[in-house]
């Protein structure tokens, strides 16, 4: 998956951004909302897996999160640490891979982890790794926000039987369907859902 997002990045193909310009980065909004309706801010820590350009982190730091952002793909980086600069919030932004949190230096102790797809395409023994370095990092009642399509990815209601022990912790106690509207076909065709799961 690396070298696919280097690749995406150097030739400016990043179709998953779309998400900023359509729909459903208001249901994304909501589900933040859901997320905050019982904590006063500042929110506590937040971690966002395969940050991309930022945009996700930006706007959790704009919220009230203190957020630790990591991404693989350096290109993408610089942009989140413009995003970041511009919009004068405090995000700190990591390269590092998300099957290696701990060595990545991100920290521990998260409430809330956000994915909004940089998990649900990779190969079965990344998926392991992320599921085993997500549970080390997260804080014990976390929560984490996922984002997958439901017909070629991993839905987050098998995690637990696809992951095996590596996720065993954690339960899902929501899923909604993504709003798709105005979403390329592509889109819609994998049934994307967002899934809420909360560490036991």
């Amino acid at each position: 998956m690396r070298l696919f997002y280097t690749a995406a990045y150097s030739i400016g193909f990043r179709p998953w951004e779309l998400m900023v310009t359509l729909p459903i980065r208001d249901q994304i909004s909501a589900l933040f909302d859901r997320e905050e309706a019982k904590r006063k801010p500042p929110f506590g820590q937040a971690l966002d897996l395969g940050c991309g350009t930022g945009h996700w982190a930006v706007n959790l730091a704009v919220r009230g999160w203190r957020v630790t952002a990591i991404d693989i793909v350096g290109k993408a980086l610089r942009a989140a640490c413009k995003r970041v600069r511009d919009a004068d919030v405090d995000v700190r932004v990591i390269q590092g891979d998300v099957t290696a949190l701990r060595s990545a230096g991100v920290g521990s102790g998260f409430p809330f982890l956000l994915d909004l797809g940089a998990i649900h395409g990779m190969k079965e023994h990344e998926r392991l790794a992320v599921g085993r370095e997500v549970t080390a990092v997260a804080a014990s009642d976390a929560t984490l926000l996922m984002g997958a399509g439901a017909q070629n990815s991993v839905p987050a209601r098998n995690l637990s039987q696809r992951h095996r022990g590596s996720v065993s912790d954690w339960t899902v106690i929501a899923e909604d369907p993504c709003d798709v509207t105005d979403a390329p076909r592509s889109v819609w065709k994998a049934d994307p859902r967002f899934y809420r799961l909360r560490r036991d």
